[in-house]
């Protein structure tokens, strides 16, 4: 088991395919997701080594401005690491920390305006960019943003889903994170596949596993997926980025000084004053990382259904590279048909089960296989 620390100063966090069994033979290549979000920053773990934005597109501006996207900023965050968690690399771990999807286009679709509010009419428009740019080859939509009960356009909302969905395009949705509450749209709409979240205790057994708080009601979420304890990058050069390098520089120097000193025999012994101070000073280095979910200098750990939702939606990558000619209402099957339940949870909590990846993508071959024979006979 592996919740927390191997030791006190060093977290020790599952990659989404260690824990989760997926296929390893598919990345989503040839698939082009698109991100809806307040907005996002050019990773590495997207860019390098090679670029795999394909564009970047402001529904809320007539254009785009270079600096909202060029520059790293708190705005920034929440989709960079909803993309990072479904297509990213892990470039930057070495490919450790990738998604599932870490071969596929992505396409950015900024929604917040001016003062970082998320309106309905941005958010349509946000969604109707596949039917004005077909070229772009969106087949999938991912929206961990929530539009207001009380917004004036929350019908054009619904539409546009309901559009851009009979026109093949799967929208994934986050449930949101409001235990007891109904989600909000567009993770209401019924033709969204909404996702609530799942807490599988950062370790690869089962006997710990739990649901994660979120919102359900009215037949949503579909399904549930991870949803705590997941890792994603850091935006470079911002506070966290440079507080998390300077504290794991601190922690490896002073481990190697008690390490040098328990095997340098009593030349280099510390006395108990000094090995005190180090103690003392190694705890509250390790309790600062812990408190802000570092993992290492460019990733930390990160929880909500913002990031489930993108998880599925890198799961039905995979699935529409085996099968590129699946629709959304067979995405939505497969997940769902192929997702484990749980035993004593209320069905209107979990949807159809927790998602299982590598049953998702079998439920697709073994449908080719069976067309295959139909179509031999």
């Amino acid at each position: 088991m592996t919740r927390g620390f191997e030791r006190t100063s060093r977290p020790q966090v599952l990659a989404i395919p260690d824990r989760l069994e997926a296929d390893v033979h598919l990345a989503g290549r040839g698939v082009v997701l698109g991100f809806i979000d307040s907005g996002f920053f050019p990773h590495a773990d997207l860019m390098r080594p090679e670029r795999r934005i394909l564009a970047y597109v402001d529904a809320a501006r007539p254009e785009p401005v270079a600096a909202d996207f060029l520059v790293a900023h708190a705005a920034a965050w929440h989709g960079t690491m909803t993309a990072c968690a479904a297509a990213g690399n892990g470039y930057l771990s070495g490919g450790h920390y990738r998604g599932l999807a870490s071969e596929a286009g992505v396409v950015f679709i900024k929604c917040s305006d001016e003062a970082g509010r998320i309106r309905g009419k941005h958010v349509a428009h946000a969604l109707r960019l596949p039917l004005r740019h077909p070229e772009l080859g969106l087949r999938i939509l991912n929206v961990s943003v929530g539009v207001d009960a009380g917004d004036p356009d929350l019908g054009e909302v619904f539409a546009a889903v309901r559009d851009v969905t009979r026109a093949g395009i799967a929208v994934f949705a986050a449930a949101g994170n409001r235990e007891g509450a109904p989600p909000e749209a567009l993770a209401s709409a019924p033709e969204a596949i909404t996702v609530g979240g799942w807490d599988d205790g950062n370790t690869r057994e089962t006997d710990d596993d739990t649901r994660f708080p979120s919102s359900h009601g009215g037949g949503k979420p579909d399904l549930l997926a991870p949803a705590v304890w997941l890792p994603a990058p850091m935006l470079p050069g911002t506070a966290e980025a440079r507080e998390a390098a300077i504290l794991f520089q601190l922690v490896s120097v002073l481990e190697e000084a008690l390490e040098r000193a328990a095997f340098s025999g009593r030349r280099q012994a510390l006395s108990e004053r000094d090995r005190a101070s180090i103690e003392g000073t190694l705890a509250a280095a390790a309790a600062r990382v812990k408190h802000q979910k570092f993992i290492s200098t460019d990733y930390q750990h990160v929880e909500g259904t913002s990031f489930a939702a993108p998880i599925t939606a890198s799961v039905a990558a995979q699935m529409l590279e085996a099968d590129p000619t699946l629709t959304p209402a067979l995405l939505r099957e497969g997940l769902r048909a192929t997702a484990e339940r749980v035993v004593g949870l209320p069905e209107e909590a979990q949807g159809a089960g927790v998602l299982r990846p590598l049953a998702a993508v079998r439920w697709v071959r073994e449908r080719l296989r069976a067309e295959a024979a139909v179509g031999g006979r």
